[in-house]
């Protein structure tokens, strides 16, 4: 038994020690970057009068790769997804038919299977893996992710890192976003946990049923997990090491809801997805240029038959 205590909870300081190592890991500079700077410093040798003109070029780059956004346009980014991302379900183009497919159909296999696959953990008492599922789950948890959101912005504060400073900011928007996406359907489907007494005893009232109040469906934190590191991969995604331990992390947590009997797989399947497809929408909305937010609008000038002249504005979807 001191055994298994003993490899549980270095399991579990494996877990922050990992969390801790991706944030200091990525907010160090590479030191070709660093290179690259001081070789351009002293070679540098701009004239008087293009002092103005050589700054401001110097910042429309970094604004290219690392946008200008700060905590006051959260707001208005968050309501910005937010109306995005609840119409676009209803705006499936056909390239996004087999993507639709697979996500509906691995729901609906999971939903049918849900019952039974819980059942069989709710058979035995809880164990070492119980306690060592509920401490992941609470290290895991929202404010954990808001934290190491926070921690990507103010290192990028202090040692003056735009991709880190940005990295915690779209962190923030997409936790938002998903937080605020998987709070609604829990509303709306009324979905009994599989456990009560904080996971010690099965919950027969619903066994898996939708509409027969409840919290379960889908798992915000699976959703904020995979939010972040869905932000986290894209924003680093030169470093071929921070996808899978992103991802692997954020799997660690949403499964750990499972073997907790806080969540049925199903829960665990849809919050993930909600949380990847919300940090990638963060992240291509960030990356975008304000052209190309701006391209669907066209006025162009046109003569009526009458004779005369208007401009025509037209609307691209």
């Amino acid at each position: 038994m001191h055994q298994i205590a003993r490899a549980r909870n270095r399991l579990l300081n494996l877990f922050l020690f990992s969390l801790l190592s991706l944030l200091v890991l990525l907010s160090i500079p590479r030191i070709s970057l660093i290179a690259d700077d001081a070789r351009n410093e002293f070679a540098a040798t701009p004239e008087p009068a293009q002092t103005g003109p050589a700054d401001g070029d110097q910042g429309s780059s970094q604004g290219k790769e690392h946008p200008e956004m700060g905590i006051k346009d959260l707001p208005r980014l968050i309501l910005r997804d937010e109306k995005f991302l609840w119409i676009r379900p209803f705006q499936l183009k056909q390239a996004d038919l087999p993507w639709a497919g697979v996500i509906v159909g691995s729901t609906a296999g999971l939903i049918a299977t849900d019952r039974h696959a819980v059942g069989k953990i709710l058979e035995h008492p809880p164990g070492n893996g119980f306690a060592f599922a509920h401490r992941v789950g609470q290290v895991g948890g929202p404010l954990t992710d808001a934290g190491v959101s926070g921690g990507f912005y103010l290192v990028g504060l202090w040692r003056r890192d735009d991709r880190a400073r940005t990295t915690g900011l779209l962190g923030w928007e997409a936790l938002a976003d998903s937080l605020i996406i998987t709070q609604v359907l829990k509303v709306a489907t009324q979905r009994p946990r599989p456990s009560t007494d904080n996971g010690r005893l099965p919950n027969h009232d619903g066994d898996g049923e939708f509409f027969s109040g409840g919290s379960s469906f889908p798992s915000g934190h699976a959703a904020g997990a995979f939010a972040l590191a869905a932000v986290t991969s894209q924003q680093y995604r030169d470093h071929p090491w921070v996808p899978p331990l992103a991802y692997g992390l954020a799997g660690l947590v949403s499964v750990s809801r499972v073997s907790e009997r806080q969540h049925f797989p199903s829960d665990i399947f849809v919050g993930g997805v909600i949380g990847y497809l919300v940090g990638r929408h963060v992240c291509h909305e960030a990356e975008r240029k304000p052209t190309d937010r701006a391209r669907h609008w066209h006025a162009l000038p046109y003569v009526p038959p009458s004779g005369g002249g208007a401009v025509r504005f037209t609307l691209d979807f």
